[in-house]
């Protein structure tokens, strides 16, 4: 996972002061409703998630635990469609006011002169309580100006963003159960960028703990077959080939995917596509196939929320949310929670670290 930001203040505030219009100008249309709502709930819902799993690790009733266990996913279940909602309605929001200029002054704001100097009218007093109560509610939502970035995956689902040519990046990837304190999981990679909107990279994985060493090693390349610029939408096609070398299972497997996204005016960016995974990669004796579904939401120019989600009772089959700091220009922190689509009353899910690393 890759973030490579821009740093293009003035467009920021530009889009920033942009959203907040829109909600000032239409504080009641549905559409606003519906965008203040989707976007606070799809930032709150995945606190209250995580709050949910440190509570039920103080208590000892597997009933308790598992309620709440339960409602934590019910939670970050909740993420994706909440902040996909509220992006759509901005969207539609944008749409409804397009014919209106959101660049002209704004009244008065209900100040009249007397011969005894400026006092505040009722009206003006009401404005302003708007206007107060509209930049409190993005401020919120929103905090600083978000940055363009741009990453090579979520947490384990693919982005359709690629390395320029001649960039590399390396990523350190940390896997550790709360009630398997004995677990642990390193997974180092690096990814290349070759040009022509194609990039290659090597992950080796199966370094886990308790357990024998499965190392595998796993070349993979991603091509991003459309770019469709400011309208939004991309597309990428991937393949990994996993290569066993300790402890083989299988000789050769191979991982291929394709993923589609759109990004919104606020910056909210979400994705679906589909994988296959050839036979003993994730499942005995089985190929498996399915869904991927991605999310991306920054808050500020170095933080922000994302989630993805890869279906099926497989090997890979996860749903993971989280958020990531931006400490400099070449480091980036992540940290998500990762829960199984089956058997997580026993214990499939653990903590996800990453660490990312730009040499140019």
């Amino acid at each position: 996972m890759n973030q490579d930001y821009e740093l293009q203040e003035d467009l920021e505030c530009d889009i920033y002061d942009r959203m907040q219009r829109l909600i000032e100008i239409n504080p009641w249309a549905w559409q606003s409703i519906g965008a203040v709502s989707g976007l606070v709930g799809g930032i709150l819902t995945p606190i209250l998630g995580t709050l949910l799993i440190a509570v039920a690790w103080f208590i000892h009733s597997q009933w308790v635990v598992s309620s709440l266990n339960g409602l934590s996913i019910v939670c970050f279940v909740l993420t994706i469609p909440l902040l996909t909602f509220g992006a759509y309605c901005l969207d539609l929001l944008g749409r409804r006011t397009a014919g209106l200029s959101l660049t002209e002054k704004q009244p008065s704001q209900g100040l009249t002169f007397t011969s005894s100097g400026m006092r505040d009218t009722e009206e003006g007093t009401r404005r302003r309580c708007k206007l107060i109560g509209g930049s409190v509610a993005l401020a919120f939502l929103f905090g600083l100006p978000a940055s363009g970035y741009a990453q090579q995956t979520v947490f384990n689902v693919p982005t359709t963003d690629v390395l320029d040519k001649g960039k590399i990046y390396f990523e350190l990837d940390i896997s550790a159960r709360p009630n398997e304190p004995r677990f642990s999981s390193f997974v180092p990679r690096v990814v290349v960028g070759t040009g022509k909107r194609v990039e290659v990279g090597l992950n080796v994985t199966g370094n886990i703990q308790p357990g024998a060493d499965t190392m595998t090693l796993v070349p993979a390349v991603k091509w991003k077959v459309y770019d469709g610029g400011d309208k939004g939408w991309a597309i990428a096609v991937g393949n990994n080939l996993f290569i066993p070398v300790r402890n083989r299972s299988y000789d050769l497997g191979t991982y291929s995917y394709t993923i589609v996204q759109k990004t919104f005016i606020t910056k909210t960016r979400i994705g679906a596509g589909g994988y296959f995974f050839s036979k003993n990669v994730v499942a005995p004796n089985a190929n498996r196939a399915g869904g991927l579904f991605t999310i991306e939401q920054p808050i500020t120019k170095r933080f922000g929320l994302q989630a993805d989600w890869v279906t099926g009772k497989q090997g890979s089959g996860y749903f993971t949310p989280g958020g990531y700091l931006k400490f400099t220009r070449k480091i980036t922190g992540y940290a998500a929670y990762s829960i199984g689509n089956a058997n997580v009353s026993n214990g499939n899910h653990f903590f996800y670290f990453e660490v990312g690393y730009n040499f140019n």
